[in-house]
């Protein structure tokens, strides 16, 4: 019998698109449950609390983005922006426990976020310019951190169901 998962996921569209950080995915982060991750993640960025109350506010992951990408970044961004990002992809598949076990089911398979737009931090660009160089791929590294605890978690015993001798 053949594993029907792919070896290599890599998109997140389609049947895949809730691993998007621009997935319309309700995501808590800091006391807010935010539109998106990617809305959580312009919001991490923002060193001001009143930018962070306009990005829960924004409708699209995209303007969320842009309107992120305009304001004064907190101290350090460059360095903790991808600790944030994992905190941000737990707290969304935690948060939405049905995805969560969709990401398990995930478990032997590469995720890449392969993309058109020229995004080699996040993903890997597919565009004729960057086809034969790879990208960081760096919120698919997260998303494979993020499901190897996961798949740890729904695997292990609950320990109030455990009987005990």
């Amino acid at each position: 019998m053949t594993d029907p998962r792919p070896l290599v996921i890599g998109s997140f569209t389609g049947a895949y698109a809730y691993l998007a950080s621009a997935a319309p995915v309700p995501t808590p982060f800091r006391g807010t449950v935010f539109s998106s991750s990617e809305h959580a993640f312009a919001a991490a960025r923002a060193a001001h609390p009143d930018d962070v109350v306009h990005i829960a506010s924004i409708e699209s992951a995209e303007d969320a983005t842009a309107f992120g990408e305009s304001v004064e970044a907190v101290e350090d961004w460059g360095v903790d922006r991808y600790q944030a990002m994992e905190i941000i992809v737990a707290a969304k598949f935690a948060h939405n426990a049905d995805l969560g076990v969709a990401l398990a089911a995930t478990m032997g398979s590469v995720l890449v976020n392969g993309n058109t737009a020229h995004d080699q931090i996040w993903g890997t660009c597919v565009c004729p310019e960057h086809i034969d160089v790879d990208g960081d791929n760096a919120l698919g590294v997260i998303l494979m951190s993020v499901r190897m605890r996961l798949a740890a978690e729904l695997a292990a015993p609950d320990p109030l169901e455990t009987e005990s001798p």
